[in-house]
């Protein structure tokens, strides 16, 4: 179990439109576990939790970094990071780290979209200072919204491209170029919108050279809740059973378990609302989930002993949680 604790900020940095950086300070003694991939959960605000990728180098000091594009459509995340300032505390946890970088692979292909570029920065970073072979891609909508670009030209020289104001047409045309003909025992590694990702994954997927396709996602094109709010036709009705509370509720078709949960006053964790990010894994007591997220693993899913209830659903009538 993670210990929650209390970080200071201690710098906040405009890195490009609609960008910032947040320095969070550390306490002295403390070791920062800030490796490449890895993410912390930070509360700013009543039931407000989300999670930030981390950008720090292997040679960055006491300090966690992220970076955080303000979102129109926030649900209150990136606007309440926006509104940090130098002194201000916020509870957090972690690091966590779902996207770690596997080593073992020959060449790295390091491929970022938009504000995805946070733990494709990190990993540049760490593989120059390993002297690790790899190559760096960014797509970004105009030079004024590259986050981090002197840093990573310092960290990746000439084996960074920068690829700016393409249309869809065009994003697709370059990704299969420069997804060929890579390294045998290359490894991809890509973050940003959802669609872009998708596109990404299937290219590389089937690219020769390319033995694993690594990804984080951000759901930048929509709200993943969105989403997931269009898949519900047709659901069917089920209980859900609270073990420790022993409170039973009603989920209907066209609501989500967390959605119910939270309109009943529970608390539960949650950030993405569309089976990305984890947050909200529940361990399953009794009962079949039917999975929709694209978390877990499907040995996981498989078990059944887990389910992230922002998306997932019953098989059966009835499902008890550990909450």
């Amino acid at each position: 179990m993670t210990v929650a604790e209390s970080l200071r900020v201690l710098a906040v940095r405009r890195e490009a439109t609609d960008i910032v950086s947040v320095d969070f300070a550390v306490d002295e003694g403390t070791p920062v576990k800030a490796t490449p991939g890895a993410h912390l959960r930070l509360a700013l605000g009543d039931r407000l939790v989300r999670q930030y990728t981390l950008c720090n180098g292997p040679d960055d000091g006491p300090f966690y970094r992220v970076a955080v594009k303000r979102e129109p459509a926030s649900r209150g995340g990136s606007a309440a990071i926006h509104s940090l300032r130098p002194g201000d505390r916020v509870v957090s946890e972690g690091p966590f780290n779902q996207f770690e970088v596997d080593w073992s692979h020959r060449h790295l292909v390091l491929v970022a979209a938009g504000i995805g570029i946070t733990p494709i920065l990190s990993m540049a970073l760490h593989a120059a200072a390993r002297g690790h072979e790899f190559e760096v891609h960014y797509f970004c909508q105009s030079e004024d919204h590259a986050a981090f670009r002197a840093r990573l030209e310092q960290a990746a020289g000439s084996r960074l491209s920068m690829h700016v104001g393409l249309d869809p047409d065009g994003v697709s045309e370059r990704l299969r170029s420069l997804l060929s003909g890579k390294p045998q025992g290359s490894g991809l590694y890509v973050c940003g919108p959802t669609r872009f990702m998708d596109l990404a994954r299937d290219i590389g997927g089937r690219s020769d050279g390319i033995v694993a396709v690594h990804f984080e996602s951000f759901g930048s094109d929509e709200s993943a809740s969105s989403q997931a709010d269009r898949e519900r036709d047709c659901e069917v009705p089920f209980r859900v059973r609270l073990a420790r509370s022993r409170v039973e509720y009603e989920v209907p078709a066209d609501r989500s378990i967390l959605e119910v949960l939270e309109s009943e006053g529970v608390d539960v964790l949650c950030s993405c609302r569309g089976g990305v990010c984890g947050m909200c894994v529940t361990e399953v007591l009794e009962g079949e989930p039917d999975h929709r997220d694209e978390f877990l693993s499907e040995a996981s899913k498989a078990e059944g002993q887990l389910m992230t209830i922002c998306v997932s659903r019953s098989k059966r009538p009835m499902l008890v949680l550990d909450l």
